[in-house]
């Protein structure tokens, strides 16, 4: 049976969509981090951090596609990451550019519903899970280079207390 979605339905829905977003650019943030460091500074030291600041900008910029083509042929992710994160990217642009126009009309049966907001649920379960292992790979790479994961927390802490102050 055909029915319109509830406001409830609709703002769970328009959340979802929102926090699968959300998270994958979390995912992107760090994939972007680990191949500045990789592929454009490589060593510590051997930028200044105003140019690894631009370096990191830089790579920003581009898409997740654009990133994961960065990666490979810089060899900086192990081959099956850079695979999961290319299933990962197919996802996000069902998401960002199809799931309208692809699954829209079925968000108008119970069935079609679930299984929207199931492949929602998923997605944000492997960006989180992906995410995950491109962290591990930016703390092995540190700790090869000499830099410990307290650092680098502890530098995380300080931009948080950044944000958060009224300065």
């Amino acid at each position: 049976m055909r029915r319109q979605l509830t406001p409830d339905e609709l703002d769970l829905l328009y959340s979802s969509v929102g926090r699968c977003i959300w998270h994958i650019q979390y995912l992107e943030d760090v994939l972007h981090t680990l191949l500045t460091m990789k592929v454009e500074i490589r060593e510590p030291g051997r930028v200044t951090a105003v140019e690894a600041s631009e370096l990191l900008a830089k790579h920003r910029r581009a898409s997740l596609g654009t990133a994961l083509g960065t990666a490979e042929k810089h060899g900086a992710l192990q081959p099956e990451l850079l695979a999961d994160l290319r299933l990962l990217k197919d996802e996000r642009d069902w998401l960002v550019h199809r799931s309208m126009h692809q699954d829209g009309d079925s968000l108008y049966t119970d069935e079609g519903r679930s299984g929207v907001l199931s492949r929602l649920e998923a997605l944000m379960q492997k960006t989180l899970h992906l995410k995950g292992k491109i962290l591990a790979e930016t703390e092995v790479f540190c700790a090869g280079h000499g830099i410990s994961s307290e650092q680098a927390e502890q530098l995380a802490q300080e931009q948080i207390a950044r944000l958060k102050s009224d300065i």
